[in-house]
């Protein structure tokens, strides 16, 4: 598997956990697509509370 299909697979995931979550957009207005793996990431964690493994390796 490819980098790229790896990036793709793992920024799916997230904006699927986003969406089971009921946020459907970023806060600045953009569609997920538009945002970077770090940014759905960094959201991710904000809005459920760090439960997520990679939460803890942000630096805020």
């Amino acid at each position: 598997m490819s980098f790229t299909s790896t990036y793709s697979n793992d920024k799916e995931h997230l904006i699927d956990s986003l969406i089971k979550h009921q946020h459907y957009k970023m806060p600045d207005g953009r569609q997920f697509y538009q945002a970077t793996e770090q940014e759905l990431k960094l959201l991710l964690c904000s809005q459920q509370k760090n439960q997520y493994h990679f939460c803890n390796n942000h630096e805020n």
